[in-house]
């Protein structure tokens, strides 16, 4: 039977978030309004707007030129300041598993711009689920294109995948590596759930059902 081990991305394989990379580098490039960026900061920590709402917003500046052209944006940046970031020992956890003939696929709340570049420079191919922008006619529409990948939205991307591709769920899960606590309702269904840098919350929970807690 095929093994899956999903990983995390932001403070789990990186030791930063995307997002906030994301934020520090539209604000220098001024793709978008310091003010808008403030004011959805604020909206996102009220919450009032969630995760993808807030990229849903940025999207319509930082790629008011078309997604070919932000999808160029995207992987110059990547490649100069997210792909540094990424951790030793979680590029090693990912050969081990590859070496044991398992399916590896990065599971992020991040949007595709960002987690496929890194995926692919990860030698995973297109072995990735995200957050989704909506695109019509090489333009992006300010909306989601499925669910947002967080959550118990994780949970439905990976279900998806497995069914794609003819596997059982969540017979197939058997590692799951994230730091954070939203991340409980996927990590209660695979084999090997794994706190890496955990939040606080995280650690709590992680203690309280006997679950391994690694530092990265």
């Amino acid at each position: 039977m095929t093994t899956i081990a999903f990983f995390d991305l932001d403070y789990t394989l990186l030791n930063t978030s995307s997002g906030l990379e994301y934020l520090r580098e539209i604000i220098w490039q001024r793709r978008a309004p310091l003010w808008l960026v403030g004011y959805i900061g604020v909206r996102y920590r009220l919450n009032s707007l969630d995760f993808g709402e807030a990229n849903a917003w940025l999207i319509k500046h930082v790629g008011k030129h078309g997604k070919t052209e932000a999808v160029q944006f995207f992987r110059q940046w990547v490649a100069k300041r997210v792909f540094p970031r990424l951790t030793p020992s979680g590029k090693a956890q990912i050969a081990w598993h590859k070496k044991q003939g398992h399916q590896v696929i990065i599971l992020s709340a991040s949007i595709e711009e960002i987690v496929q570049p890194v995926t692919q420079y990860l030698g995973l191919e297109m072995d990735y689920l995200c957050t989704h922008l909506a695109v019509v006619n090489d333009h992006y529409t300010g909306k989601l294109d499925g669910p947002l990948c967080y959550g118990v939205g994780k949970v439905h991307w990976a279900k998806q995948w497995c069914m794609q591709n003819k596997l059982n769920f969540p017979e197939s899960a058997g590692y799951f590596y994230t730091d954070s606590s939203s991340d409980v309702p996927l990590l209660e269904l695979v084999q090997h759930p794994i706190a890496v840098n955990p939040s606080p919350k995280l650690a709590k929970i992680a203690k309280s059902r006997g679950w391994p807690i690694v530092t990265w």
